[in-house]
């Protein structure tokens, strides 16, 4: 048996035993594909990082990223959580003039490629974090059939959005199906059907869906407070990722912002602030950004804090 230390993180909050947990690992050397995964499943939060030594020049770490069903090549929540942890345990310091100008940036490998992530600093110790996506937005439209999106939601078609709003399967790394409601009282009342999910959107380039709605600044008064005056309410289904449904998932919401500015006519810097997880009793907080030139979107930003939780030690095979 060898020992592996680990630390967890509730991501996209400020508030601990909200937002998305996150399992961040280190000394997994040589294990194989598949004891990583069998970790990941003990843990069976929505990922689990790994961190190893630099693979590519211009990296701080290598990360990769599962959740209980699959290796990803991106995701959001685990970026953020696992910049957040390296720096605040010390992993990775920050210099005398990055703790003066208050930020620094970490380079993590994943899968997708080298992913920034630029920390905001409070005295050394790391407050806040934005990555930016190593892919600029894909859209694909695969699915035109409303009844059955809304019949996988436990929806009536009426409640789905059209036109240029109309359900698009997107990527900034990991493709999702940008499902637009009419009301937050709609994504509230969805409830995903894996046998009608399987029938509409298994298998499919963007199998996962989104759905969100505009707030229109109408939050219930029972709102988590670090929650409240979001832009957008918004949930996410993975099913075939072994996550029925997740907390917070910044590679979704970076395909949101995509897919939000790209029906913006309008160029420079597009903000919103999201609400997920609300649902869930683990509501998180994301704050994404678009960024356009000549009708173009040229960078795609997603960010929030995050609360270390708790680290440990867990013992498994030598050689997996």
């Amino acid at each position: 048996m060898r020992t592996i230390r680990y630390i967890t993180a509730d991501v996209f909050t400020s508030q601990p035993f909200t937002g998305n947990q996150l399992a961040v690992v280190f000394g997994a050397e040589g294990l194989p594909t598949e004891t990583l995964q069998a970790i990941t499943r003990e843990f069976n939060y929505s990922e689990t990082t790994f961190v190893f030594a630099p693979e590519t020049a211009g990296t701080t770490r290598r990360v990769r990223i599962f959740t209980p069903g699959m290796e990803v090549p991106f995701a959001g929540h685990p970026t953020i959580g696992t910049a957040h942890v390296l720096v605040a345990t010390g992993d990775v310091p920050p210099t005398a003039e990055e703790i003066a100008a208050g930020e620094m940036t970490v380079v993590l490998g994943e899968n997708v490629g080298p992913v920034p992530v630029r920390l905001r600093l409070d005295r050394g110790v790391p407050s806040w974090a934005q990555l930016t996506t190593a892919l600029l937005p894909e859209e694909r439209v695969e699915v035109t059939d409303r009844t059955a999106i809304a019949h996988m939601l436990s929806l009536d078609p009426s409640d789905l959005l059209g036109g240029a709003y109309a359900p698009t399967g997107v990527s900034c790394g990991l493709p999702f199906q940008m499902i637009p409601l009419t009301s937050v009282e709609a994504v509230s009342r969805a409830r995903l059907r894996v046998d009608a999910w399987e029938t509409a959107l298994g298998g499919r380039w963007a199998e996962w869906p989104m759905v969100f709605a505009m707030t229109g600044g109408n939050d219930p008064a029972d709102l988590a407070a670090h929650v409240r005056g979001c832009d957008i309410r918004a949930r996410v289904f993975v099913p075939s990722g072994g996550v029925p449904e997740d907390p917070a998932t910044g590679s979704a919401n970076a395909a949101l912002a995509g897919y939000l500015a790209a029906r913006t006519p309008r160029d420079g810097l597009l903000r919103w602030e999201v609400a997920q997880g609300v649902e869930m009793e683990r509501p998180s907080r994301l704050s994404i950004e678009a960024h356009k030139t000549g009708g173009r979107i040229d960078a795609i930003r997603v960010g929030g804090a995050s609360v270390i939780m708790a680290e440990g030690t867990m013992a498994v095979p030598a050689h997996g």
